[in-house]
């Protein structure tokens, strides 16, 4: 098989916990030691983590210590593309850690699917001691009630998908299409995966390509996290006048439709029952869901499946009301444009 150079990309910020971990975990690949690099894109820590990046250098010449004056990923992203040689380029999480087949696994995805974009598993993960409702928000993440069709949180089947990560590219795809979009601080890889999906490349999954995360540890940052994700979900959607893939209005589906029924309610008297009926039916549609993602869980710690319902409805409502905002902060700025 063919052993291609990769270059991973790290971005990094404030992350001297793990990213030694995380660095360590690259270069001990099964996998021919002089055609890996990492490439470490510091924006700017204020803790240890470019002297601990640094240190790694002087003793491995594999490592690079780069700069992020922006201080955002996709700038980071950017530069470690620039700076970097191999054919394959892969994101890496600063949080995570690769598995030691991980360089092997991806250079024969490449191979056997021929795609431009590969893309692998997130496992959703939490620290020693975490409290119930990290783990819960955990277990909402890695299931499909809580993320929807996103494949990668949760599937051992490998396949063809509209989006994963972390993602992996042939470094020409770049020349292609460009590089990632600074002016998103988030959903940048997919808003990229977007666009090499309109240039006619499609993106392979495979689930042996498996990445530690750790979630957020309370509802408050979940949500504060969700919402992000939704707000600038809806500046993809205004820039290319489309979406990724119909999940991404699910949520947004959800909040209207909450929002919209005690609405029309006042303002339809006539129709008020009706309109009463299909929102409750609405409703009672949802919270079974969330039931279920509770049910699923039963086999479990007893104190953990309550607060799955809870950590997958903070996903929805999260996600889909930052959608929302997002399109009205949109719409306000046009017309103090104009």
């Amino acid at each position: 098989m063919d052993q291609p150079t990769i270059s991973f990309v790290v971005a990094a910020l404030n992350e001297e916990q793990t990213i030694e971990s995380c660095v360590r975990s690259l270069l001990d690949q099964h996998y021919p030691a002089e055609r890996i690099e990492v490439a470490v894109v510091d924006g700017g820590s204020a803790d240890r983590t470019r002297e601990i990046v640094a240190r790694m250098a002087d003793g491995d010449p594999r490592v690079r210590l780069l700069h992020n004056p922006a201080g955002i990923a996709p700038r980071a992203f950017n530069i470690g593309v620039a700076q970097t040689s191999g054919r394959l380029i892969s994101l890496q999480s600063a949080h995570g850690a690769a598995g030691p087949d991980y360089a092997e696994v991806l250079a024969s995805a490449f191979a056997k699917s021929g795609a431009a974009l590969v893309g692998g598993r997130v496992e959703a993960r939490t620290a020693s001691g975490a409290s119930s409702m990290a783990e819960a928000i955990a277990r909402a993440m890695s299931s499909p009630l809580g993320v929807g069709s996103a494949r990668y949180h949760y599937s051992d089947k490998p396949g063809w998908v509209d989006t994963a990560y972390p993602g992996a590219y042939r470094r020409e795809l770049f020349d292609e299409i460009g590089g990632f979009d600074e002016s998103l601080v988030r959903n940048q890889d997919d808003e990229l995966h977007l666009r090499a999906r309109l240039a006619g490349h499609r993106m392979w999954y495979e689930p042996g390509l498996r990445s530690a995360y750790l979630p957020r540890r309370t509802l408050a940052a979940l949500w504060r996290q969700y919402f992000d994700y939704g707000w600038w979900r809806s500046v993809t959607l205004v820039k290319h006048r489309r979406v990724a893939s119909w999940r991404h209005l699910v949520p947004a589906t959800l909040v209207a439709g909450l929002a919209a029924g005690p609405l029309l309610a006042s303002v339809t008297p006539r129709r008020r029952r009706a309109v009463a009926r299909a929102w409750s039916g609405g409703v009672a549609a949802w919270l079974a869901i969330l039931v279920v993602s509770g049910a699923r869980e039963r086999t479990g710690p007893a104190h953990i499946a309550p607060r799955v319902p809870v950590a997958v409805g903070c996903l929805h409502l999260a996600y889909g009301a930052g959608f929302w905002r997002g399109l009205l902060d949109q719409a306000g700025r046009r017309v103090r444009r104009s």
